[in-house]
């Protein structure tokens, strides 16, 4: 969080020159002046000199963004122009409060794990009962506004146990030389159980021994939507039970957990555990690539392989050279083809592609076509969420393309 002084800092580095219209996955797709950074930073200088005050416009504006900081990457004169939209929409919420669902969720559910587990097994139940095949069938979705039909089929199948309840809170390896603190994360926990049980095969067959904290959301979705509070209250809960478990490292296969947790620090500044813990946190293909030396008994033909450079994840030490070197382990009848663009976001952004759907799957057409011209058999990514936004963008372009997180494929050596 910036204070008053280093904001208006911040805005004045903003000379408008109109670099970041080249960087942006919204107003390429746009060509709408609002969605772009230097549109945002106008709008912001004017509501903090007090020229302009928060309306519904300018409230939808600074929701279109992706937070990709793409913008900030390319800037010639370095302004973090996703940390200035993330200032404003704290002041937002500041200003006019959160809407009624986000409150809900940020407030009811993340902040209680047990609720969100409930509302899991709903919809769960849902999508294994033969409700939500009722619900399809009947085309009952497309009355309501806002694409509902098509974002409920954003989901994928959920499973019947979150992973953190399936598996001991303590996973022993042979000859055990390391201890790692797992995050799981809300979208591995409920969505993606398999990328959790292959990132612990994976760990215990090379001697590193797992732990399993309780954990609550680490606070994207709160941080993203300017409620500082809430990601305060989220950070402060994981912080202590983390800090308790006393690994040697903490790991997650999350890209957006893995952000938020190396903001914890400036999020907590009068907390000395956000630090300490902060320096310990990294990416799986970071911890295997440069902590451990990761053995491969065997090698497979798994034919090509791409990947795409979750936002989160590309901006972190290794984050972009890591997963690939231990895509390109896999051996020689496994290839790696890089795609087109493959640093550029996705379209996923969190909730985005549910509060902006259209405008999301605009953006990911192109990674579709980027991933059709590699001719791959999987495409892989460091991030649930992207995984999520790629296989429906998958799905809904009838690709034939496999979508999986690396460990996934690094699992398959010790099968």
């Amino acid at each position: 969080m910036m204070t008053e002084l280093e904001l208006k800092k911040m805005l004045n580095r903003c000379s408008r020159c109109g670099t970041c219209q080249a960087y942006c996955p919204l107003y390429n797709e746009t060509r709408r002046e609002p969605f772009v950074a230097r549109g945002k930073i106008e709008l912001l200088e004017l509501l903090n000199q007090g020229k302009i005050q928060w309306n519904d416009k300018s409230a939808e504006i600074f929701s279109t963004c992706l937070l990709c900081g793409n913008c900030s990457e390319n800037c010639p004169n370095m302004v973090k122009a996703d940390s200035l939209v993330r200032e404003g929409r704290r002041d937002l919420v500041a200003s006019r409060g959160l809407p009624i669902i986000k409150r809900t969720v940020f407030q009811y559910l993340l902040k209680k794990d047990g609720r969100l587990g409930v509302l899991a097994k709903m919809l769960c139940l849902y999508q294994h009962l033969g409700l939500q095949k009722l619900v399809r069938a009947s085309k009952v979705l497309k009355v309501f506004p806002g694409d509902l039909a098509a974002k409920e089929r954003i989901l994928p199948p959920l499973s019947f146990r979150e992973f953190r309840r399936q598996v001991p809170a303590v996973n022993k390896a042979a000859d055990s030389r390391l201890k790692v603190a797992y995050f799981t994360g809300c979208m591995t926990n409920y969505v993606y159980p398999q990328t959790g049980y292959s990132l612990l095969k994976v760990l215990t067959a090379n001697g590193v021994e797992v732990i399993i904290p309780e954990q609550v959301c680490c606070g994207i979705p709160a941080l993203a939507s300017g409620d500082y509070e809430t990601t305060r209250e989220l950070a402060v809960k994981n912080l202590t039970a983390f800090a308790q478990a006393g690994a040697d490292y903490i790991i997650t296969d999350c890209a957006s957990c893995l952000g938020t947790w190396l903001e914890y620090p400036e999020l907590l500044t009068q907390d000395p555990q956000g630090e300490q813990l902060a320096k310990k946190v990294m990416d799986i293909s970071t911890f295997l690539v440069e902590v451990i030396e990761l053995k491969l008994p065997r090698q497979v033909n798994l034919g090509i392989i791409t990947y795409h450079d979750p936002c989160h994840l590309k901006r972190t030490k290794g984050g972009k050279t890591n997963p690939r070197s231990l895509l390109k382990s896999l051996g020689p009848q496994t290839t790696f083809v890089e795609m087109e663009n493959a640093d550029s976001c996705c379209g996923s952004a969190g909730s985005f592609n549910l509060s902006h759907y259209r405008l999301s799957q605009q953006v990911a057409a192109k990674k579709i076509k980027a991933i059709n011209d590699t001719y791959a058999n999987y495409l892989t990514t460091g991030c649930p969420a992207c995984i999520m936004q790629l296989q429906h963008a998958v799905n809904n372009s009838g690709l034939s393309v496999q979508v999986a997180h690396p460990i996934e494929l690094i699992a398959k050596v010790y099968e």
